[in-house]
């Protein structure tokens, strides 16, 4: 009897789907956009890759986004390459030097430098993050298990994840993104994944498959946390903004291990100085009349 549960837990483990390509043009990404001009005012890009186009003798796709929910207008937004060894490159213009996104041929501890597009006031850029493997498992893509590479900071000793790399899908910080790769700006989360014209993820966190609010939409305003820059490599800003109506606030910041490093009551403009503390990841905890509203991270380098 052992050996036959041993001989199916093997089976569940190989079942995975390593040898799809992420750049292919059979597959549709939905990404909900966080405007950080604006926290609670989102919007949807959907991307997806085109035709093949030749730069410098390398064979390109071409990357085309659209922001509206029927996908009737599309812009040029890049030039996307996925090589033998699972490596995605790309580029916004012909003329700009490739960067690495991906890597899906990395290893358990490997530690990697990847880039990921983010947007600051409509202009896009490319900045890099370093992360660090912390380990390698599965996950369910409509009817089958992906490798999934999981991934953080490599001074983080409590191996905190902060983006997942699916093989054959892409990030679940948003395709052409990577989760945490930078702070004061907009940032992404996936939110569909279309492969041959069939839903194969919803983010079980929102309603549909595009969403577009906007701050008078919601009820009450509710409070918001800005970083910037973050991660802090020198001096940063936390500031809290739509507390006006709120009687009290206090907030507390606290290390990988729980220890209280900073507690502040009645402010909502805190400066952060990297002299002050250590490199790594710390929390913040965000109280509001004794009743916690808000939760996040930052990064000291």
């Amino acid at each position: 009897m052992k050996r036959k549960l041993f001989f199916c837990i093997c089976l569940l483990n190989i079942n995975f789907t390593y040898s799809q390509s992420i750049v292919s043009s059979n597959k549709l990404w939905n990404n909900i956009i966080h405007y950080y001009d604006n926290y609670w005012n989102w919007g949807t890009e959907t991307i997806k890759f085109t035709t093949d186009t030749i730069i410098n003798s390398l064979t390109y796709k071409k990357v085309e986004r659209s922001l509206d929910e029927n996908q009737q207008n599309w812009s040029l937004y890049g030039y996307i390459r996925e090589n033998q060894n699972k490596q995605v490159f790309y580029k916004i213009s012909p003329q700009d030097i490739e960067r690495l996104l991906y890597d899906l041929n990395v290893q358990v501890h490997d530690t990697i430098v990847v880039y990921g597009i983010y947007t600051l006031y409509n202009s896009v850029h490319l900045d890099s993050m370093r992360y660090y493997v912390t380990n390698i498992d599965s996950m369910l893509i409509g009817q089958t298990y992906r490798k999934r590479i999981n991934l953080t900071i490599p001074y983080d000793a409590m191996k905190t994840s902060l983006e997942e790399w699916i093989d054959s899908t892409g990030p679940m910080g948003g395709i052409l993104h990577n989760q945490y790769v930078y702070g004061g700006c907009d940032y992404y989360t996936v939110l569909c994944f279309t492969e041959d014209g069939i839903l194969k993820y919803h983010n079980p966190s929102y309603p549909s498959c595009y969403i577009l609010t906007d701050i008078n939409d919601r009820n009450s305003i509710d409070p918001v946390v800005l970083i910037y820059p973050n991660p802090i490599t020198d001096i940063s800003i936390l500031e809290i903004k739509t507390v006006e109506k709120f009687n009290s606030i206090s907030i507390c910041i606290y290390d990988l291990f729980g220890k209280v490093i900073l507690s502040k009551s009645g402010e909502i403009r805190i400066i952060l100085n990297s002299n002050d503390l250590p490199s790594g990841i710390y929390f913040y905890n965000l109280t509001i009349n004794k009743t916690t509203q808000k939760r996040g991270k930052f990064i000291i380098n």
